[in-house]
């Protein structure tokens, strides 16, 4: 019915849309969106014909942002590949934010003009509108693990404010630099290793810390911890220390390190109130925080902003170096994805199979193909169709074939450009492992918590370390069992964790000789 208003008047027929309330359903919310703007920036069509085309458009962002609004919370607790519809419904609005915007930064282009600068305040307000857009597509696209169209840099560094070479001023530019400030911090956090629910808190997070960031024309020191932009370009922030900057007239640099304070402060008072909750034996850990702790954002429990908040602190304090080189490969693995799946494959490999789990275990084992290694882990791309979850942070067993013991690996990456093909960055942890179940004093828990023994790797750790879900290391001691050939109980003490993420933390350990 749509396609036919807009074949018989586009004007009236967007006119009629835009006043009519949202369609409930998303994908044909965003479908009559799209095709309606498509019409509607038809230079020989109804834009032409608008009597105001300019509020017209901001109705049209206002109608895209209301489709965001709506998808954000169908993300949070999404894991990838996304399910089709979904994967559809996400792609489709990037593409529809990024359109809009780019009819926001023709605005301003034609209110640019030396004559029209009475108009100047207007086109400020353009691109802000466009900025605030692009930013919604941004956080889209991190929590869908989808990598940024071509050209969405580009415009990014446009609309940021610093491509103009003169001082911004008035709120529409305050807005522009911030927003362009919290877009290069969610950058260079990496976001394609955060899950979706890390990522809407981490914008959140930043709403209120992100003009902190260094942004100059002029390079910033200390250079290690710095990145350089080619305002020019169609490229994310490089880090300085990766990639020297080139000799170029349109360079800006940026440095998150001030926000590296911001964290520690939050980390220290988050440590102290866990430590005092702990002691008065009070149930927070598991619960969200209240909107007065902290003055953090909502939608995650203390353990997990903790653990989000430490690997902030790291990547904003330095940038991550590659160490060791990549060789290309091509060659097919066998995968296994998940703490308890890999647990369960471990009590396989000894022939202690759970009831009614060998067929699920069988599933959860598929094939990926191996695009690139180095002696630290891999890069591997599903071959038959991505088949169950994965996010980032999460264990994966691997190995070439049956002959060979199964490596164990840390998910760091994820991205996914379709709902039937997923790539993943794994950090190399152990070449083997072994299942135990383990519990720890004073824990909530009841029941024993399966976790994966990974022996010590001189020089890169000293004591073996256990693999287990996040939370689970809550005091120094605990019991652990490991099966074989024959049954060992022993106690251990906790060393300090060593890695935590939103799914499972490392901690080093010793067995303790004075057993209580």
């Amino acid at each position: 019915m749509a396609e036919t208003a807009c074949k018989s008047d586009p004007a009236d027929a967007i006119l009629q849309w835009l006043a009519a309330d949202p369609d409930d359903d998303l994908a044909s919310e965003l479908d009559d969106a799209r095709a309606h703007f498509a019409a509607f920036a038809n230079p020989a069509g109804a834009a032409g014909r608008a009597q105001d085309s300019a509020a017209v458009l901001e109705q049209f962002a206002a109608r895209a942002l209301d489709v965001c609004g709506r998808l954000r919370p169908l993300l949070l607790n999404a894991a990838l590949p996304l399910p089709r519809e979904l994967h559809v419904v996400a792609g489709g609005l990037v593409e529809l934010l990024c359109e809009v915007a780019s009819a926001f930064r023709r605005v301003e282009a034609r209110r640019e003009p030396r004559w029209l600068r009475l108009n100047r305040p207007a086109g400020e307000m353009a691109a802000a509108q466009a900025f605030v857009l692009l930013s919604e597509a941004y956080t889209v696209l991190a929590m869908s693990g989808a990598p940024v169209p071509d050209g969405f840099w580009r415009m990014a560094h446009a609309c940021g404010g610093m491509a103009t070479g003169n001082a911004l001023e008035g709120e529409a530019a305050a807005q522009r630099l911030f927003l362009y400030r919290r877009m290069l911090s969610v950058a260079v956090a990496q976001p394609e290793s955060l899950t979706p629910r890390e990522s809407s808190w981490l914008f959140d997070y930043l709403d209120s810390s992100a003009m902190l960031a260094q942004l100059s024309h002029a390079p910033i020191e200390p250079s290690a911890a710095a990145y350089w932009i080619d305002l020019s370009g169609d490229a994310p922030p490089v880090a300085t220390s990766r990639r020297p900057p080139p000799a170029a007239p349109t360079l800006c640099y940026f440095s998150p390190a001030p926000l590296v304070q911001r964290a520690r402060e939050h980390i220290e008072r988050l440590e102290t109130r866990l430590m005092n909750t702990e002691l008065s034996s009070l149930e927070l850990d598991g619960e969200l925080l209240v909107p007065d702790v902290l003055d953090l954002p909502l939608g995650l429990t203390p353990a997990e902003i903790l653990s989000l908040l430490r690997r902030l602190r790291d990547r904003w304090a330095m940038p991550l170096v590659r160490e060791q080189p990549r060789r290309q490969h091509r060659y097919t693995v066998q995968v296994c994805v998940g703490l308890r799946a890999v647990w369960e494959l471990g009590r396989r490999e000894l022939g202690r199979r759970e009831l009614g789990r060998g067929a699920l275990e069988a599933a959860r084992v598929a094939e990926w193909m191996v695009l690139n290694e180095s002696p630290g882990g891999y890069a591997i791309m599903s071959v038959s169709g991505a088949e169950g979850s994965v996010s980032a942070g999460v264990v994966v067993a691997l190995r070439r074939d049956a002959a060979e013991p199964w490596a164990v690996c840390i998910v760091r990456w994820v991205r996914s450009d379709d709902p039937n093909r997923l790539e993943l960055g794994l950090q190399m942890m152990s070449l083997s492992f072994a299942s135990i179940l383990l519990g720890f004093r004073g824990s909530e828990v009841r029941a024993a918590v399966p976790g994966l023994m990974l022996p010590a790797m001189p020089p890169v750790r000293r004591n073996a370390v256990i693999l287990a879900p996040t939370g689970t290391c809550t005091s120094r001691r605990f019991v652990f069992v490991r099966e074989g050939p024959s049954l060992y109980v022993a106690q251990g003490r906790a060393l300090g964790l060593d890695m935590q993420t939103a799914s499972v933390e490392m901690f080093q350990f010793e067995t303790d000789p004075y057993a209580l």
